[in-house]
């Protein structure tokens, strides 16, 4: 299977290549995080991520690719 960002090889039992599940993680521990101190939903959080410009790119395209799955 391809990542659907990248078209990398997938994880075994993943869903992103190495370096998006990686990035996948960090936006959850992320939201852990923000989701409390700022009380937004998920879909806020993703959209302050790819507005933030200190944002890696690796955690953008993810964050893009679940909003857009999202909606």
């Amino acid at each position: 299977m391809k990542c659907p960002i990248c078209g990398r090889e997938v994880l075994p039992g993943g869903n992103f290549c190495d370096r998006h599940s990686a990035a996948y993680r960090s936006l959850l521990d992320g939201f852990k995080k923000w989701g409390k101190a700022m009380k937004i939903g998920w879909g806020e959080y993703l959209k302050a991520v790819v507005d933030n410009p200190n944002t890696g790119q690796w955690v953008k395209e993810v964050a893009r690719h679940l909003a857009e799955e999202k909606t």
